[in-house]
């Protein structure tokens, strides 16, 4: 079922806090996105159709935010 854009904002919110701490556990960029691929995957998963675009968008700002862009492979 998927979540609203709000229910979607929280759930990338509690994201958005927690990379800087999954960042200082998995300092290597590779082990970096290994961690974070299944949170990401999470939230898109429980995302519609129409919101993908912006999902994926609000995992880039949050990457990019936080000096660590997402590889686009």
């Amino acid at each position: 079922m998927s979540q609203s854009r709000q229910d979607l904002r929280g759930l990338l919110s509690r994201v958005d806090a927690s990379v800087f701490l999954l960042h200082t556990e998995h300092p290597l960029d590779k082990d970096f996105f290994e961690s974070t691929d299944g949170i990401f995957s999470d939230v898109l998963a429980q995302s519609s159709r129409e919101d993908e675009d912006w999902v994926c968008s609000m995992i880039d700002w949050i990457c990019t935010r936080h000096c660590m862009p997402y590889p686009a492979a």
